[in-house]
């Protein structure tokens, strides 16, 4: 028996909810790989080949075990400080630098684009997108530049623009989001007509936006420096806000954003670690409670099986990998009852099985492990007060979720 008051729990089947707690973690670094710098900034995956990019070169990673590192010396990337990279199909990736410009390679030729020999206007790319007609959106410190690969248009200050330092792009199946530091969020539209939304026109809280991703219902979703997590629910509002003061979001400095399949919203952080919101709940992967190598997180991708790849300000990269979850017993309609349960009374399950369990929190602390041998029921015993637990279910290989809310 638990030594605490009444309560209800329920349990909520739901895919990847743990992603980032009790995951496997395997790090690169300067240390134990042919990684160039610790420092990653960007991240692109395709094909079984996670292109890196670092402020000290670009490295190529394929099947995770070829290294090819490419940089001022034994390439023609003349500026190796990488701040951006885009796949273009599977065999060609645009490569954003701080004082190069854009660069273009195709596994043998190199092609560079910068104010002396094309339409782009800066040397820094900051950011990298590919539209439905395969334009290319490129990010600068002096403006927006598009190349459809024939000419190129801009638009800065001069057009109406209120900052020139753009920061992020995303494109959406009907428009291209942008994003800008103090000079709110710009929406274009298929005729490259553009609406700009800030703190004063339309209530966004954040003029200064680092990330954009569209989720599977096709609503933008913009990652501030200072407001947290921000999502359009309409066209340009209504607004919808997770951070600090409203929300158990961890932190409100926040640098990159990656969807899951299921809803689940993977966001790196700038000294909190890697944060996952699950609902209106969010998991936390620091360095105190798992072997991530750094809390500082500049970018997420997604690689083979949903595992995710993140990018750290002084740690290298870090693979957590995603177990085959919920998986386990779906052909025998595997169930865990009663819906609520109070203090004390065991969990049943709809079959008598043998399996490892792990029971965590919502740190990523474990409160309790153990094996099940050929039984149908479970009492969890260390844990009091209130809040979700995640109860990891491993057979043979294939694992098992349950979301536990304890109120």
């Amino acid at each position: 028996m638990i030594n605490c008051g009444k309560y209800t729990a329920f349990l909520i089947l739901i895919v990847l909810a743990s992603k980032g707690q009790a995951q496997l973690v395997n790090s690169y670094t300067i240390d134990n790989s042919p990684l160039p710098f610790n420092t990653v900034r960007c991240l692109e995956y395709s094909s079984n080949t996670l292109w890196i990019g670092t402020d000290y070169g670009l490295a190529k990673f394929e099947n995770e075990t070829s290294w090819t590192i490419y940089n001022a010396i034994n390439s023609p990337l003349w500026n190796d400080n990488i701040r951006a990279l885009k796949n273009d199909g599977d065999s060609l990736i645009w490569i954003g630098t701080v004082q190069g410009g854009l660069f273009k390679f195709d596994g043998s030729e190199w092609t560079n684009y910068t104010p002396e020999n094309s339409g782009i206007g800066d040397f820094l790319v900051r950011a990298i997108e590919i539209d439905m007609n395969g334009h290319i959106w490129v990010a600068t410190t002096e403006g927006l530049f598009v190349y459809d690969r024939n000419i190129w248009i801009s638009w800065t200050n001069n057009d109406g623009l209120l900052s020139n330092n753009i920061s992020s792009i995303c494109a959406g199946s009907d428009k291209i989001y942008v994003g800008s530091i103090n000079g709110g969020v710009l929406y274009f539209d298929t005729s490259n007509n553009y609406t700009n939304h800030t703190i004063i026109s339309s209530g966004i809280p954040d003029n200064s936006v680092l990330d954009i991703k569209i989720d599977s219902e096709g609503k933008p979703w913009f990652i501030s420096p200072a407001a947290g997590l921000i999502v359009d629910l309409g066209n340009g509002g209504p607004w919808g806000s997770f951070n600090t003061v409203n929300s158990d979001m961890p932190a409100n400095s926040l640098l990159c954003v990656m969807h899951g399949t299921q809803g689940e919203i993977f966001i790196g952080s700038e000294s909190n670690g890697l944060l996952t919101k699950v609902e209106n709940e969010y998991l936390q992967l620091t360095t105190s409670n798992s072997n991530i190598t750094d809390n500082h997180i500049l970018c997420i991708t997604k690689g083979n099986n949903e595992d995710l790849w993140v990018g750290t300000n002084d740690g290298g990269i870090c693979k957590i990998e995603a177990s085959p979850i919920n998986q386990l017993f779906e052909l025998n309609n595997f169930q865990v009852t009663p819906n609520n349960i109070q203090c004390g009374e065991e969990l049943h399950f709809s079959q008598n099985i043998s399996a490892h369990y792990e029971i965590y929190n919502l740190q990523g602390k474990r409160i309790q492990k153990g094996d099940l041998v050929n039984q149908n029921y479970l009492n969890i015993t260390n844990f009091e007060g209130t809040g979700f637990l995640f109860m990891k279910i491993s057979h043979n290989g294939l694992t098992r979720m349950e979301k536990i809310l304890v109120y």
